[in-house]
């Protein structure tokens, strides 16, 4: 049996929301197209998890930046410009489609989609229940970006935007005036924010402030040692008077 699919649209014109509601509702597996206000209004729905699939218009995709739960991405541009196209492929969209034709692509897309989104919503707690055959090119950026909880790390001169799973971020340290984030397999990302902006956007039950530079991943803390100094792997942080308590009580003993 299909499962049904929770959709939202968030378009500039009315009359474009109004065609995509009317075209994506002839489907069955259409449970419900919520057609979004603004991006204000996108991040609120967005961030309680319960859209499926977004199709957005691609001015707005700035959007995604603060958007964290699970969620497949089809933009829709206004014309056909493939080093942006793949740019957003690369990205974590899910597919992307032109103005111009939509109504012939919403038939692919949502059959790309049914095959992720079958054991997307039944899966439990199993990340990878999706094999490269059952579904095409889509199908490997779905299950690794769109079923876990991620962050955007908007692209930077020299660097190109990317997302990250917060599952696989060890901790996250202030360093020379910039944000590094230090990474399970070796990895670190470097972006020129506060630790402020990033605690804001991160689930305060997975990650916790312990000094003035340092924000560490609570379910990869190895052990606390005298009270004062916190171990991940070898390496060790110090834990400021002010964040002790409020750090035990996410540690997950």
């Amino acid at each position: 049996m299909k499962m049904p699919i929770l959709i939202s649209v968030l378009v500039k014109e009315e009359k474009t929301a109004a065609t995509l509601k009317d075209s994506l509702t002839k489907f069955s597996i259409c449970k419900q197209v919520l057609i979004l206000a603004d991006t204000e209004e996108a991040l609120e729905y967005l961030n309680q998890g319960e859209c499926a699939l977004l199709f957005i218009d691609e001015d707005y995709l700035n959007v995604l930046y603060t958007a964290h739960k699970p969620i497949f991405i089809v933009p829709i541009c206004k014309k056909i410009n493939i080093n942006r196209m793949r740019r957003m492929m690369k990205s974590g969209c899910f597919d992307v489609m032109v103005y111009e034709h939509l109504e012939d692509q919403l038939k692919a897309v949502l059959g790309k989609i049914i095959k992720i989104h079958t054991h997307y919503a039944s899966r439990n707690k199993n990340h990878n229940t999706v094999s490269e055959k059952e579904a095409d090119y889509g199908t490997s950026l779905a299950r690794y970006i769109f079923t876990e909880e991620s962050i955007f790390l908007p692209a930077t001169k020299s660097e190109a935007a990317v997302r990250i799973l917060l599952k696989e971020i060890l901790y996250i340290k202030l360093l020379d005036n910039k944000i590094r984030f230090f990474m399970e397999n070796g990895e670190c990302f470097e972006r020129r924010k506060s630790l402020r902006y990033f605690i804001n956007k991160l689930p305060d039950h997975i990650f916790q402030k312990i000094n003035q530079k340092t924000i560490v991943n609570v379910q990869k803390i190895d052990q606390i040692k005298r009270g004062d100094t916190c171990c991940i792997g070898d390496i060790h942080f110090k834990i400021t008077r002010s964040f002790k308590a409020e750090l035990k009580r996410k540690l997950p003993l």
